[in-house]
């Protein structure tokens, strides 16, 4: 490195760790869109103008940077498609005596464009193959099933880990942050449909998944908007994050995400870093899961089991429940329990 003439990678990160853009912490009352679903001590933080005490680290800014090249690419490749309506349109919904909920979507895409000329323009960018082949794919599809045009959709984007990609592919459903994200913009316009795209950035698979209005969404949009109203105006600091969480899904027990990724990790819950809480937490949280099977399959309690089963009690006094659900589903499939319940 030191024998270099000039770096290309230095350039590159030094230019993705300074963010002349960052948005600011200051005090404001409404809620971004971005927010709902997480956990609401942050929130009121965040919203009371509170600096955090863990600002995102070079390497979590390089994680947004590339979330916004993969958002670019798809605004690309709408608009060469002649479907791209919008994109970063700013929508504020506000209840009546709830706070306003304020965001930007990502992309509104619909109508009748003409193919011909749509591929023609793709195939004059020098985009790479991959790429140029799944997009021309996309246009054959479209305009074979969609002869008179498409459903004007908002589309929001997701770039994520492999396995992140894995764990949506194998539970088929998005993140409940991300459809209140949605929901929000779909509630905001009056539209019907929409669409979360997760893209995995080490291999370019991608996921889609809808969400609609009305549904089922709004109790839990509603109910959160309320909940945050509450604190919010009342000046009341919300409860601290469970640092273990129960996963009725997978059936297993998990250090808490909300938790982990906390901008004000250290001063709400004493941890200089994320590693460092996950790595307190994490071996509890395996050592839990396997006393867990033994009491799922009957298994015979030895001393030690007893007492771990004492220590969940302490922080879950509600574990009869979670046993009878989980026989519930391994009776109804054997395989429901995950690798890591299974160790």
């Amino acid at each position: 490195m030191t024998n270099l003439k000039w770096s290309f990678g230095q350039i590159w990160n030094n230019s993705l760790e300074t963010r002349d853009n960052e948005r600011k912490i200051t005090p404001r009352d409404y809620i971004y869109a971005s927010e709902l679903g997480g956990a609401y001590i942050d929130r009121f933080y965040k919203m009371k103008g509170v600096e955090p005490s863990n600002p995102p680290n070079y390497r979590l800014l390089r994680k947004f940077e590339a979330g916004n090249i993969w958002e670019w690419i798809v605004e690309l490749i709408l608009r060469r498609a002649g479907i791209l309506l919008d994109s970063q349109e700013h929508l504020d919904f506000t209840y009546p005596d709830l706070l306003k909920v304020s965001g930007r979507l990502d992309h509104l895409a619909g109508g009748n464009p003409d193919w011909d000329k749509a591929t023609e323009d793709l195939n004059s960018l020098n985009l790479p193959e991959i790429i140029k082949k799944a997009t021309n794919d996309i246009f054959e599809y479209l305009k074979t099933n969609f002869p008179n045009g498409l459903e004007t959709l908002i589309l929001e984007v997701k770039s994520v880990s492999s396995f992140m990609f894995e764990n949506y592919l194998a539970t088929n459903e998005a993140n409940p942050n991300h459809k209140l994200q949605l929901f929000h913009y779909l509630k905001s316009k009056g539209l019907p449909e929409g669409h979360i795209i997760y893209i995995s950035k080490d291999d370019c698979r991608m996921l889609e998944f809808g969400v609609f209005n009305p549904s089922n969404i709004e109790d839990i949009y509603k109910k959160d908007i309320e909940t945050m109203t509450k604190y919010f105006r009342e000046d009341l600091e919300p409860p601290k994050e469970e640092l273990i969480i129960f996963d009725e899904e997978n059936l297993k027990f998990n250090y808490n995400w909300k938790v982990g990724y906390s901008p004000y990790l250290t001063k709400i819950y004493g941890f200089k870093e994320q590693m460092e809480y996950q790595n307190m937490f994490s071996p509890v949280a395996s050592k839990w899961n396997r006393v867990f099977k033994r009491i799922i399959n009957g298994d015979k309690m030895t001393a030690k089991n007893l007492e771990v089963i004492e220590e969940i009690k302490r922080g879950f006094p509600n574990l009869d429940e979670y046993v009878e659900l989980a026989k519930l589903k391994v009776k109804q499939n054997p395989e429901v329990l995950n690798e890591e319940s299974k160790n």
